[in-house]
């Protein structure tokens, strides 16, 4: 097709079709007409539906959705809506339905936004203690002195200079935190409980912004957890329900440089591990961060082994407990799209197979990114990506492609 076709999702229905969902325009952000699209899959089937509508906000551009079913077996659709064509102004929506075996779009029963309220209350202003405020703060400070033995390692700067921007940057990232976007008259309550009016920051800029890229994972006592980054805090937090969505709280903030669009693995001892894209300084790794308390708390953020060019990567946990992961594995550019294999829950990476590689220079070469996984129950992977054509400027050229295979498939690898 000649639009944008991009970010897309896929899930496995219990009666074994597939659904597929991207979004779809003449742009991004920036375009009134981008909506969301799905097609199906028919269980042991070779061909796709056409595609149908699955949501759109009229005049607005619907972007970046994913699917997946909770512990009911409900089907959800998330995404965000760019209200103001700048992705600090996403507003994240969700769908949900219980009859989605039919021919063409699922039939939705429930839709409704997703508010995100990270920190503490701020009815009236942000205060000094608030704990958003004193995550960001701490991980900052502390992602600082790792950045300096990054630049040391890997020479990407002299130390003076390091220093320098990254106090530029958290000077930026703490003001977002603190609301100082919107300062207005508050309260002050100090440590012994004394209220004295103040101008504050108030929490827009917090509650605001946050957008979806990969799927929710359940993990213990029906807890669902949708990761989400922030392209205007540029870091990552977890959404979580207990309670099919009737009530959300949230994480801690994973605040690196740059680490956003988090997908989670799980260990055998239950312990969750988010790999993130790197939209940051060199090197260009995947950054990864641990919970050990179900996605509420997580260890600092720092990089991985695995490169990643500023792109999308999405990973999944097989029932045997190995993880696949499916990305880009460069430093730059999107020509190669590879499914790497661990057997050690991240360890080591020792079987790597290309779904597409392109070795034409970037000009020409078509670029194979955004990539969802999962397993099926008969143990396939399955995997949906983005494929755009560059060799063809006056041809549409853009498309979503599948492929389907299965873990020895990758250990077969040459």
């Amino acid at each position: 097709t000649a639009d944008h076709v991009y970010g897309p999702t896929v899930v496995e229905l219990p009666n074994g079709d597939l659904l597929a969902a991207w979004f779809q325009g003449s742009g991004e952000r920036w375009a009134a007409d981008v909506v969301i699209m799905g097609a199906r899959l028919p269980r042991g089937g070779r061909t796709w539906s056409q595609p149908f509508l699955m949501a759109d906000v009229p005049g607005f551009p619907d972007i970046n959705p994913i699917l997946f079913l909770d512990g009911r077996q409900r089907l959800w659709l998330m995404w965000y809506t760019v209200i103001a064509n700048q992705w600090e102004t996403s507003l994240l929506k969700y769908r949900i339905s219980t009859d989605y075996d039919g021919q063409g779009p699922p039939v939705w029963t429930w839709q409704e936004v997703l508010h995100v309220k990270p920190g503490d209350p701020a009815e009236r202003g942000i205060q000094p203690e608030d704990r958003f405020v004193r995550s960001v703060d701490r991980q900052v400070e502390a992602y600082g002195k790792y950045l300096l033995e990054l630049a040391r390692l890997h020479e990407f700067g002299t130390a003076d200079e390091v220093r320098t921007a990254w106090q530029e940057w958290s000077r930026q990232l703490m003001a977002k935190a603190r609301g100082e976007d919107m300062v207005r008259k508050g309260i002050l309550v100090d440590s012994a409980g004394q209220r004295t009016e103040a101008m504050l920051g108030y929490p827009y800029f917090r509650r605001m912004g946050w957008q979806t890229k990969n799927k929710a994972i359940l993990h213990d006592r029906g807890r669902l957890i949708v990761p989400l980054y922030s392209d205007g805090f540029s870091f990552s937090l977890m959404a979580i329900t207990e309670d099919g969505g009737r009530t959300w709280w949230f994480s801690e903030p994973l605040v690196g440089a740059g680490n956003i669009q988090p997908s989670i693995a799980r260990r055998a001892d239950g312990t969750l591990v988010a790999y993130m894209r790197d939209n940051g300084p060199p090197p260009q790794r995947l950054h990864v961060s641990a919970s050990a308390d179900g996605g509420l708390t997580w260890s600092p953020v720092r990089d991985s082994g695995l490169p990643n060019p500023g792109s999308g990567a999405d990973i999944v946990t097989l029932a045997n407990g190995h993880w696949v992961l499916a990305y880009n594995d460069t430093e730059e550019g999107r020509r190669r799209l590879a499914v790497s294999l661990s057997m050690d829950e991240g360890k080591t990476w020792p079987f790597t197979r290309y779904l597409e590689n392109d070795p034409r220079e970037a000009s020409v070469a078509t670029q194979s990114h955004y990539p969802s996984i999962i397993q099926g129950r008969g143990g396939e992977l399955h995997v949906v990506y983005s494929y755009h054509r560059n060799d063809q400027p006056d041809t549409p050229a853009k498309t979503i492609k599948y492929v389907r295979f299965d873990e020895a498939w990758i250990r077969a690898a040459p």
